[in-house]
């Protein structure tokens, strides 16, 4: 069984050659290989991530040159969006997210952050040049963790960044979780390590649920997730990708 949908060995593959391979790096979030399970939202979803920024956080488009940064390397697609210029979708998603942080956690600064799945560190580089994370602890397999961490190092970042895989990890606290569709891609088996290593003690978090992986992953549903979580519930994904999908929200503050 893979660790989780993203873990085909096609996937990994890509991402440890991309990491040695300045061709590749350069070009990494146009390949096929690697948009088939990152890098694939859409021009017209980019529209309604940005409709979704202007009605909640407008005032995060007063960075939106700052954001843009994220599309310097890898050569994403890009496209032109009225208030706001050229700039890749995904980096439309990513700004939306944080927004939605914003919004639920109010603020983020100081905040010992860990993000299960991080594709290239998108999602972290937008959160640390708006807010201040004192740390920030990325999970996901190695051959992605090379990648991410190639990506990174190309910006200066205040958080203190830590790269970890499931096996690296031990139980902590932190006081947000992160984690957009790869926590329910995962096999039930694999979730488990990570509800007791991170979740089940992080003091908040953010989890953009999808219901995608098949039977024999077991992976637990929404309910589940529920019922495991002390003071979860639900709010709606906004656009909504998939008719099943929502994010499951927590704060023990509340």
């Amino acid at each position: 069984m893979s660790t989780s949908l993203s873990d085909n060995q096609v996937y990994p593959d890509f991402c440890a050659k991309a990491n040695i391979d300045a061709a590749l790096f350069s070009n990494f979030r146009r390949n096929e290989v690697y948009c088939l399970t990152l890098e694939h939202v859409s021009e017209e979803y980019g529209k309604l991530y940005l409709d979704t920024i202007l009605k909640e956080n407008v005032h995060l488009l007063k960075s939106i040159e700052l954001f843009k940064e994220n599309d310097v390397w890898g050569n994403p697609r890009v496209f032109e969006y009225e208030n706001v210029g050229k700039i890749s979708p995904t980096t439309l998603r990513y700004i939306k997210v944080l927004s939605d942080l914003l919004k639920l956690f109010s603020g983020l600064d100081g905040m010992k952050i860990c993000e299960i799945g991080v594709g290239y560190g998108g999602q972290c580089r937008i959160i640390d040049c708006a807010t201040s994370p004192s740390a920030y602890t990325l999970v996901d397999i190695k051959p992605a963790l090379m990648l991410t961490q190639r990506y990174l190092d190309n910006y200066i970042l205040d958080s203190v960044l830590s790269y970890k895989t499931m096996n690296e990890l031990k139980v902590e606290t932190y006081d947000l979780v992160i984690s957009n569709y790869a926590f329910t891609e995962l096999p039930r088996k694999f979730q488990d390590v990570y509800l007791k290593k991170i979740i089940l003690n992080s003091n908040s978090g953010y989890i953009t649920y999808n219901e995608i992986t098949p039977e024999a992953f077991e992976s637990y549903k929404r309910d589940e997730l529920l019922r495991i979580i002390p003071n979860s519930y639900i709010i709606d994904e906004e656009p909504l990708t998939h008719a099943k999908n929502c994010i499951i929200v927590w704060n023990k503050y509340n």
